[in-house]
């Protein structure tokens, strides 16, 4: 598979360059049309989280454009973040398991190209984040560089008129707006959204309700897992955490994950003392903020679950591990990160994410002790209750 990737990346590496004079000549041709209504693509493929630090970025295009036509592409695991976002007029999807093809690759570009887009904006460097704008004939084409991407990335980013170096311990969020400077939009607003619709919020309620629960109870949301396992803390000291939770502070314990969560969350669940609720059978991930709302507290270590907290003003308890706090942050001021003090952090970052350690001990996530995560919440929950 790698080695299939490699040549796939040489062959676009090649034809850019080869048909480069007909690419330029289509940028041409599409500055002599008429043009009635500003066309934007922006492109986040990368996941949950990723996309909804990306959300002001959306606002902030039909703030200052509102008469623009927004069309955003992404992977389609992560369509329900943006599902009943107001300002995005088209979802592209991005399947990359289907596009891994050259010749679906080619026909994605093929109707992008139909659509003449005027400007594109590539959030994340990649192969396919520079070929896409630059084969479909967008003649304002935005990207992202980094010193960490690929030699193909690099090589490629040329084609980007417009380009900014993405730079390590940066406010991701910050450089997703600073692409945007390039349209001539500057005074910007950092807060991330994620919208529900009433259907959605009556389905919460009545999740509530089922489970003897009311919005007036200390609802305490947990997440046990992480698109990346490197970043999971142990599920032994989630379930001692949760009982602690329930006994010290009263706190009704709602489980949140995927369907392929919910082994994992039962078997938290038969190791508790007490009792829990859970939603991995009972909510998609465009239904999910809905109940997210009505939690007091969220805690969870690095995962989509957090942002989507975050994003609808929960306080969030934040088990770090190993990645870098300054990149991508739950931001507010009732926000904790629980993260040990190591010479060796961080060591996961956007660009690139660490998928072990390098060290071999762990002790970024493994070292963060049941009392560490209580004590943050705590906190968290005598601020509440001064309110």
């Amino acid at each position: 598979m790698i080695k299939k990737q490699y040549w796939e990346n040489i062959f676009f590496i090649i034809v850019s360059f080869v048909l480069s004079p007909f690419f330029y000549g289509l940028f041409l041709i599409h500055k002599f049309k008429p043009i009635n209504q500003l066309k934007i693509l922006v492109i986040q493929t990368a996941k949950i989280g990723d996309l909804i630090c990306s959300t002001p970025v959306f606002r902030e295009i039909k703030r200052h454009y509102p008469q623009s036509f927004l069309s955003v592409l992404i992977i389609p695991k992560t369509e329900g973040v943006i599902i009943n976002n107001p300002y995005i007029d088209e979802i592209i999807l991005f399947d990359k398991k289907k596009y891994s093809n050259i010749r679906n690759v080619l026909d994605l570009i093929k109707g992008i190209r139909k659509k003449n887009f005027d400007w594109s904006f590539s959030l994340l460097p990649g192969i396919l984040e520079n070929v896409i704008p630059f084969w479909s004939g967008i003649p304002n084409r935005v990207g992202t560089t980094s010193l960490y991407s690929s030699r193909g990335t690099k090589i490629l980013s040329i084609f980007n008129n417009y380009r900014l170096e993405y730079r390590r311990h940066t406010l991701a969020l910050k450089h997703y707006l600073s692409l945007l400077k390039f349209i001539d939009i500057s005074q910007v607003d950092e807060r991330k959204e994620i919208f529900v619709e009433p259907i959605e919020e009556k389905k919460a309620l009545r999740f509530l309700k089922e489970n003897k629960l009311n919005t007036a109870d200390f609802l305490v949301g947990i997440s046990l897992t992480a698109g990346n396992k490197f970043k999971e803390w142990s599920l032994k000291k989630f379930v001692k955490l949760a009982d602690k939770l329930i006994e010290e502070l009263g706190a009704k314990i709602i489980f949140v994950g995927a369907p392929q969560d919910n082994l994992i969350i039962k078997q938290a669940q038969r190791e508790m003392k007490n009792k829990s609720s859970e939603t991995s059978q009972s909510f998609n991930l465009s239904e999910a903020p809905a109940l997210f709302q009505y939690f007091k507290i969220f805690i969870s270590v690095d995962s989509g679950s957090l942002y989507i907290a975050n994003a609808m003003g929960v306080p969030v308890v934040d088990i770090a591990g190993p990645i870098d706090i300054y990149e991508q942050p739950p931001l507010g001021d009732k926000c904790r990160i629980v993260q040990k003090e190591l010479d060796c952090l961080p060591c996961s970052f956007i660009l690139p994410p660490a998928r072990n350690c390098k060290e071999g001990h762990c002790r970024c996530i493994r070292g963060i002790s049941i009392d560490d995560v209580f004590r943050e919440t705590e906190k968290l929950y005598n601020t509440i209750s001064c309110i």
